[in-house]
């Protein structure tokens, strides 16, 4: 704790100790002293020393190296993307954009170079319309240059940036299915990179109802980071989904034991309230829409040591009885993750409240 301190107020002694010279000539030094100053804000996690010590850097630098080096350009991207990790966003864009004509300058209007800078500032930027221009400037370079990899990488960019925004159309889908392909060609099979697109990929399947290719993809997953020391959270996701995928295809034993995986991966206290993995919701009474009431049930129950509801009770509720048999039945439906003590699953109970709402 107390070296973390340290760092950032190293770096707040240096910042205000190079702002007075950074009016007059730099020096080597100066520049090494500021340049350090953000790799240790960066490195710490504080963005906001980060974006001052890389402006400072950004500054200095072009005093040594000229404002159109590339050794200069490069430390504008530094302070572009310090800037818009510091919520900077408007005043990141310019330095993005020199980057972007630096680099056309030095290394040719459709360089590989230039995917880095293109995939970084689409990924940064808020205007989602940009940024769909920059992906696909960065996915023709890509395919252009013959290396799949980098054409993959591209895809998934895509994908991850667009994917549940408007511009969320089927070939966005595509993108990381494509994407998943080439890596499953070139890569090894407990690559990162590809076992996560292998997950990203399952979304894609399970909205297109494709639940065998979805199966496939999340059972690696698992597989993949079971071989980890530590819990990934795509692994406990992935739990999750096949949960909600063999509970709609009625094959409740897999779906035990993933909901059984998932307790066994989570630390359990005895204050926390437990969450469904799948859920079906209520229909709302027609009785009740038609006279437009509204209503509320407050249920308890058990989740026992598969991760089923029994013994469900009315704790309270509004509306009538119609809201309370709705609730009870639907929640016979849902699935948890049982709670786990000493290393073994046990009944827990628990309750949950449900609104009825019209419009």
């Amino acid at each position: 704790m107390s070296r973390s301190t340290n760092n950032v107020s190293f770096t707040s002694i240096l910042l205000s100790t190079l702002l007075l010279s950074s009016q007059v000539n730099a020096t080597p030094e100066e520049f090494k002293q500021a340049y350090d100053a953000y790799n240790v804000a960066f490195k710490a996690g504080n963005t906001q020393q980060a974006a001052q010590a890389a402006q400072q850097a950004y500054d200095l630098g072009q005093h040594i190296y000229g404002e159109t080096s590339i050794d200069t350009t490069n430390l504008g991207f530094n302070l572009a993307i310090a800037l818009s990790n510091n919520k900077q966003h408007e005043d990141a864009a310019p330095y993005y954009e020199q980057t972007l004509e630096q680099y056309k300058k030095h290394y040719g209007e459709d360089s590989v170079q230039l995917v880095d800078p293109l995939l970084t500032y689409a990924d940064k930027t808020k205007d989602l319309k940009l940024a769909k221009g920059l992906l696909s400037k960065a996915r023709k370079i890509a395919s252009d240059s013959e290396q799949p990899i980098l054409y993959a990488h591209t895809l998934s960019a895509s994908y991850s940036k667009l994917v549940q925004t408007k511009y969320d159309k089927k070939q966005v889908r595509k993108y990381i299915l494509q994407a998943k392909e080439i890596y499953s060609e070139l890569l090894p099979m407990d690559s990162t990179v590809l076992v996560n697109s292998r997950f990203e990929s399952s979304a894609v399947y399970l909205a297109n109802k494709k639940y065998d290719q979805a199966e496939i993809e999340l059972l690696e997953v698992i597989k993949q980071y079971q071989m980890l020391d530590y819990s990934h959270p795509y692994e406990l996701a992935a739990h999750a989904r096949l949960v909600t995928l063999y509970s709609q295809k009625n094959k409740a034993e897999q779906a035990t034991e993933h909901c059984l995986a998932i307790g066994s991966m989570k630390p359990w206290s005895q204050e926390q309230q437990q969450t469904p993995i799948y859920r079906v919701n209520p229909n709302y009474p027609i009785s009740k829409a038609r006279s437009g009431v509204e209503g509320m049930v407050v249920l308890s129950f058990t989740v026992n040591e598969q991760g089923f509801v029994s013994e469900p009770e009315i704790v309270n509720s509004t509306g009538g009885k119609a809201f309370e048999d709705e609730s009870i039945k639907v929640l016979e439906q849902w699935r948890y993750a049982p709670k786990f003590e000493d290393g073994k699953p046990v009944k827990a109970e628990t309750r949950v409240r449900l609104d009825f709402t019209l419009g």
